[in-house]
């Protein structure tokens, strides 16, 4: 089967290579996959710049979704034929403090498909018995409405779930910031209109101004474009004077938590999702100053996965607008590089 593989840690030590169907053993399970999301992170992996967790040659793929294809003798829970969408976990320890707690996805000797172990740009998925032992929810259900392209690009949906409904306090008729407007930024907007904010205030670049009438399409009630706006005063004006309750950094660089110190309300919160691998440049004394709290975010859990999949269901999150492309796995690199370019939101690979 042909496979997408991340042999080296460089830049552009990734090709389409021709690799064996995993073998399953009696406790294993077996994955044929209809569709795959490429990631901002897959981009970085293939770039080089982002090696964390990378354990090549591995088959990318992070984001996928399939039937169950085969099962081992001693499975259980799951049938030939069922339609499922991975959490991408494909190794925790089962005794930390992370695990302990079923918060999996920050186990420290975790390991995903996609880019620890194999995952899911190819046309099949092994998910060891292990996982499926350890982490009941490693799988999930898909929804006979839901498409497997949808299902796809749950894990950035199930992202900007935990982000919002779980590490934050924000409530209803309070004020949020959204910075970055790609696909993280995009599902936070619906989960912020969703979680019944009053002003959804999205800043971001003008880079590509069709995402203005997206986002906005999505429930945006402002969108600022940071070149050509002074952040803090347009927001000043929105809050009168206030600031918001939360700000949610999908973006990254931290001049932008310097922006958040400056429109969080006093005692209001900061979820970071962004990465910027250089040090700060400015003095953190507003969050003293402020009594602001603020949150590093990473993943999900089962909870977001489960109740973001009942969203979607019920028509409340928008998961096609996202998608803008489909191609055959072949074309892999030129998906790549309209994600890239940024002429891409959501770029779904499908097996030959």
């Amino acid at each position: 089967m042909k496979a997408i593989v991340k042999y080296g840690l460089g830049q552009g030590e990734t090709e389409l290579r021709d690799i064996p169907v995993p073998t399953i053993g009696d406790d294993d399970l077996l994955i044929e996959v209809k569709a795959a999301g490429i990631c901002g992170s897959d981009l970085a992996f293939d770039a080089g710049t982002h090696t964390a967790g990378l354990n090549p040659p591995v088959v990318l793929g992070h984001e996928f979704s399939g039937v169950v294809n085969k099962i081992g003798k001693n499975v259980t829970g799951w049938h030939i034929g069922d339609r499922v969408v991975s959490d991408n976990t494909g190794y925790v320890c089962g005794s930390c403090q992370a695990c302990s707690t079923a918060n999996y996805v920050i186990c420290p000797e975790r390991l995903g498909l996609g880019y620890g172990m194999d995952g899911g740009f190819t046309s099949y998925v092994k998910i060891p018995g292990q996982i499926l032992d350890r982490v009941p929810n490693c799988l999930f259900p898909i929804p006979e409405s839901v498409s497997f392209a949808e299902a796809a690009i749950l894990d950035p949906c199930c992202n900007a779930y935990k982000a919002i409904v779980q590490e934050s306090n924000l409530m209803p008729g309070e004020d949020v910031v959204i910075f970055g407007f790609g696909p993280l930024g995009l599902f936070a907007t619906q989960i912020a209109k969703v979680s019944g904010a009053a002003n959804i205030i999205v800043v971001a670049r003008k880079n590509n101004p069709e995402r203005f009438k997206l986002v906005k399409q999505l429930g945006a009630t402002h969108v600022i474009v940071s070149e050509d706006e002074n952040v803090s005063n347009f927001i000043d004006k929105i809050t009168q004077g206030e600031g918001v309750s939360l700000v949610v950094d999908c973006a990254g660089p931290n001049e932008i938590l310097k922006q958040a110190l400056a429109v969080v309300r006093n005692g209001g919160e900061i979820v970071k999702v962004g990465y910027d691998p250089n040090p700060i440049n400015f003095s953190l004394n507003k969050i003293i100053d402020k009594s602001v709290s603020i949150k590093g975010h990473f993943g999900y859990d089962s909870t977001s996965w489960k109740n973001s999949i009942k969203l979607i269901e019920a028509g409340l999150i928008d998961m096609k607008s996202l998608i803008t492309h489909h191609l055959p796995l072949a074309d892999w690199e030129k998906g790549f590089k309209m994600m890239k370019n940024r002429e891409a939101i959501k770029v779904i690979l499908k097996p030959e």
